[in-house]
């Protein structure tokens, strides 16, 4: 065989070798793009924080204030507490510009539960007297400068005693309060009212009770023909003290609604009111 053949041969082998291992190979599987997953993430819309609506009630206990008034005498008092914290009666003869103290500490005063005016320029008031903290009907004629104990007040005198805090005294006998904490207690021509909290209910008959309707009332007082005035905080229609009669509402601007406050109605059936450290008139 000649060295051209054996040449040509081998070529040949080489060729067919080749040939069948790239048929023989499969080729690399070609991949299809990855896909990354993206976590979704979702970012929360703020939800507003709603202005807390603030909370009133009528004080209670120490803080409680009285306001009386007639024949242009007027008077107020603060509560306090019998045993612990001193009250405070005070007289004024212009229209609460200035205010002369009259508490009687020579008696031993504890706490004052109830005051009204006597005889056109006197006062009277039930009280809890010395160390033992009595409950008595007291009354000046001087003016507020002596005091001296009268058993037909507690009679003629609406309060509530703290030794039964859920009941209201009143001329027509001892009610079962609303609540277990009843405040501002005032009687008028048969009608009693009073606050629980800052609500008001009142009775007409001795004996059963029903709601005002009006919210936030920090002091009422009632008329001598039966019909509740209080004195509000409603920040919605009014920005101080919105004081309600009957058929009527009067916005006093600038009156604080976060203190203790007192209501009375002077002989033209004006309602006054007692804040801070002002008495001011609502017409």
């Amino acid at each position: 065989m000649s060295i051209a053949i054996v040449t040509v041969l081998i070529l040949a082998v080489g060729g067919l070798s080749w040939l069948a291992i790239t048929r023989t190979q499969t080729p690399p599987p070609t991949e299809s793009p990855r896909v990354t997953p993206t976590m979704g993430v979702t970012t929360p819309s703020a939800t507003p924080t709603p202005t807390p609506t603030p909370t009133v009630a009528a004080a209670t206990g120490a803080k409680q204030r009285f306001l009386a008034t007639s024949d242009g005498v007027w008077w107020r008092a603060s509560a306090g507490q019998c045993g612990s914290i001193e009250p405070l009666l005070e007289r004024s003869t212009d229209a609460g510009q200035t205010w002369s103290d009259v508490t009687p500490r020579y008696l031993g005063i504890g706490q004052i539960l109830s005051l009204s005016p006597y005889a056109a320029d006197q006062g009277q008031m039930v009280a809890l007297m010395g160390a033992d903290c009595t409950l008595q009907g007291m009354r000046t004629f001087t003016d507020g400068q002596f005091w001296e104990p009268n058993g037909d007040i507690l009679a003629s005198s609406t309060y509530i005693d703290p030794a039964n805090p859920a009941a209201v005294v009143t001329p027509a006998g001892t009610l079962d309060a609303p609540c277990e904490t009843p405040t501002g207690v005032h009687t008028g021509a048969g009608t009693t009212a009073v606050i629980c909290g800052s609500d008001t209910s009142q009775s007409t008959d001795a004996a059963t009770w029903s709601p005002l309707g009006q919210a936030g009332v920090l002091a009422l007082t009632v008329s001598g023909d039966g019909q509740v005035t209080t004195a509000r905080a409603d920040a919605a229609s009014c920005t101080g003290m919105l004081v309600a009669e009957p058929g009527a509402a009067t916005c006093i601007p600038g009156v604080p609604t976060d203190a203790p406050v007192a209501l009375t109605l002077d002989g033209d059936g004006v309602p006054w009111i007692w804040a801070g450290d002002a008495v001011v008139s609502a017409r």
